[in-house]
């Protein structure tokens, strides 16, 4: 990349971060009432510390990212080496546990549905933490060769289609474990159609419902993962950029 390309992908990078980080807090601001009465004034339970791991891992670790990445008074050199340690060991490393703990989560509904059987529970969580593992050694490596610093800040450049390629490896897991979760959510509906109890007057089946939920998370994810995929394998100033969108 020129100078100014590098440019143009840092503050697109930063833009889109900056977005995604204003939804997130919004977000955090329009159900806090429903938190504090629903989770806060509930005794603990294995549910509710996942729960609150979820929420607000991402709601902390971002604010350390953006600290790193819009800081104005570090040196230059500080600024490389707050990028190193920050932006690729730290940011992208916490968009990938984000990513797994929601991989997770979506794990133990389906372990649910199959009757909690442990196998299938301890199958799948090795593959969870094998794929997460891989994915962050993948991370480091591609965005360690791939450092660009400018006046405008420090961010990791994808500034081939290789280091791209590498670092989009861990997102087509990411797609895939989902594909695989969510086809045996279909799966598990198929064999127990007609045959679930129904909720209320509504005559809706909690398997219809489960269904329904599933596939419009799926939809909505699967296509922001999607994309994201492809902007590695494209180089220019979208090249790995969308990512910033998936880490909340």
């Amino acid at each position: 990349m020129s100078t100014a390309s590098e440019l143009e992908y840092i503050q697109l990078g930063n833009f889109l971060f900056s977005s995604a980080l204003a939804f997130l807090y919004y977000d955090h601001l329009l159900t806090l009432d429903d938190e504090i009465q629903f989770i806060w004034k509930r005794a603990g339970s294995t549910s509710r510390y996942i729960f609150l791991l979820n929420r607000y891992f991402a709601f902390f670790g971002n604010m350390v990212a953006a600290y790193s990445m819009f800081s104005s008074s570090s040196t230059p050199s500080r600024s490389a080496l707050i990028h190193k340690l920050a932006q690729v060991l730290f940011h992208q490393i916490m968009i990938t546990v984000t990513q797994a703990v929601v991989t997770g989560i979506l794990t133990l509904r389906v372990y649910a549905l199959y009757g909690g059987h442990f196998l299938f529970f301890a199958c799948f969580l090795a593959m969870l933490v094998l794929g997460t593992i891989t994915s962050i050694t993948l991370t480091i490596v591609a965005g360690s060769s791939a450092v660009t610093l400018t006046s405008q800040g420090c961010r990791n450049v994808a500034s081939n289609v290789n280091n791209g390629a590498t670092m989009a490896i861990g997102w087509e897991g990411i797609l895939l474990f989902d594909m695989i979760l969510f086809a045996m959510t279909l799966w598990k509906a198929y064999q127990n159609r007609g045959s679930t109890p129904y909720i209320g007057n509504k005559r809706v089946s909690t398997f219809s419902l489960l269904v329904r939920d599933g596939a419009v998370y799926f939809l909505i994810i699967a296509s922001l993962n999607l994309a994201n995929i492809i902007s590695f394998h494209i180089p220019g100033r979208f090249q790995g950029n969308f990512s910033a969108l998936m880490g909340w």
